[in-house]
């Protein structure tokens, strides 16, 4: 398996993008900064705040078990919201491929990660329920949307099979959903109260479904393993994570308040939606935080380029590329195209747009990954997690907690229970005044 994995980061420095860029006087100017932020987390991480550090560390046995346990279900069902799901389904797809459910030998799986009826009520009609094995994963055990949708789906295994403990499976530390867990008998697991649910893909949340799925969960701790030995590294140029936290931190004082992550692999899109929520619910507050975006190369070079090449200077972007291809196709043309392949064609266009920003110094930094695979993936997880973790520190905030979120929820809840908008916040949510019909 192979397992190499760069960070190149020539294209921020101040002798390739000019002002826009980083400069050797930036990083000496904050180097007492940057020490404080990498000896403040270690700090945290001895003190037993930072459980997520802990994670590739552990006892994966558990978790190897519920393979052959899982042997005889046919569909996989995982409820969920935000990091409860979003990090199992992106090592599923980064892993398996996109279209990984289309083939006829695969387990197929599905993933509950919203309140939408419809999407509800279609995935519940595309499985024997009798032959699937059901995760309902909540933290806090009482996420109303993943409660809502284990109800559901809960309800309609009893009127199918009876008795269907053997078909559930929780992950929840309180709560609703572990009451219900406890009392009905289901296998419960665990998460360790110090893993945040966004930087949880590591433990139970993503490991316990992730098992049963056919994916390699000791390479991809493996993967995670040897990055936390770099990101503990007080050298900074030597640790990849901190040195792109404080890319990121002396970009964003210089203005660039938005990060692009475009990977060139669409198996990559998914960790472009993780990363998405781990760097803005982790770093959005205190009017402090940079606005991620996820772009997919290079389809998106003729939607998004435009604006990153010609709008507002205000971007820093991530190219994630892969060298091989698991699968390649040779294109028969008469043109330039003629006996190339499509991995040389979407590989040379991320050549192009790199060089095109380049030129117009807008600043870039490339994860070069020779295989995507559970243990370059690993790599690439515990990484992003270590970087948002040492920018939160740059950025003297808080990045395991996400106070504006909880209140959302709270209003949702007393909705729910009848009180109106109006009472709970103090103004009306439609007013005739202003509407427009249309």
């Amino acid at each position: 398996m192979k397992g190499k994995c760069l960070f190149k980061y020539t294209n921020v420095i101040e002798e390739t993008v000019g002002n826009e860029g980083v400069s050797s006087t930036d990083i000496e100017n904050i180097m007492d900064k940057i020490n404080k932020s990498y000896n403040g987390l270690l700090e945290k991480y001895k003190n037993k705040e930072l459980g997520f550090m802990d994670l590739v560390h552990q006892d994966l046995r558990p978790y190897t078990m519920l393979k052959k346990y899982s042997k005889d279900f046919e569909y996989i069902i995982i409820i969920g919201m935000g990091g409860s799901v979003l990090g199992a389904q992106m090592v599923y797809e980064g892993v398996k491929g996109i279209y990984y459910n289309e083939r006829k030998t695969s387990k197929k799986v599905y993933f509950l990660d919203n309140s939408d009826p419809e999407k509800t009520f279609e995935i519940l009609n595309l499985v024997d329920l009798e032959k699937t094995l059901v995760f309902a994963i909540s933290k806090s055990g009482n996420t109303a949307e993943t409660l809502a949708n284990f109800l559901i789906v809960r309800d309609r295994l009893i009127d199918k099979v009876g008795n269907c403990n053997k078909n559930i499976i929780v992950v929840a530390n309180g709560g609703m959903l572990r009451d219900i867990a406890e009392k009905e008998g289901y296998m419960l697991f665990d998460i360790p109260e110090n893993v945040g649910g966004r930087f949880s893909v590591l433990s139970a949340v993503g490991l316990a479904p992730l098992s049963c799925m056919g994916i390699n969960i000791e390479m991809l701790v493996k993967g995670a393993r040897e990055m936390d030995e770099l990101c503990k590294n007080e050298d900074i140029f030597k640790n990849p994570a901190l040195m792109n936290a404080v890319i990121h931190y002396i970009l964003y004082n210089k203005g660039k308040t938005i990060s692009v992550l475009m990977p060139y692999i669409e198996r990559l899109h998914k960790f472009g939606m993780w990363y998405r929520q781990l760097w803005a619910e982790s770093l959005g507050k205190d009017g402090k935080g940079q606005t991620p975006i996820v772009s997919v190369g290079a389809k998106d070079q003729h939607s998004q380029l435009q604006l990153y090449l010609d709008g507002p200077r205000d971007k820093v972007i991530t190219f994630l590329k892969v060298d091989e291809f698991r699968h390649d196709l040779t294109i028969k043309s008469s043109n330039y195209l003629n006996a190339h392949k499509l991995s040389e064609l979407i590989n040379s266009e991320q050549e192009g747009t790199e060089a095109s920003l380049t030129s117009k110094n807008i600043p870039n930094v490339s994860i070069i990954i020779d295989e995507l695979n559970e243990y370059t993936l690993g790599k690439l997880i515990y990484m992003y997690e270590m970087q948002t973790a040492f920018m939160g520190e740059l950025l003297e905030i808080n990045a395991f907690n996400q106070p504006s979120v909880e209140d959302g929820k709270r209003i949702t809840r007393e909705l729910l229970r009848g009180k109106s908008l109006e009472e709970l916040t103090g103004f009306k949510s439609f007013d005739s005044k202003y509407v427009i019909e249309m």
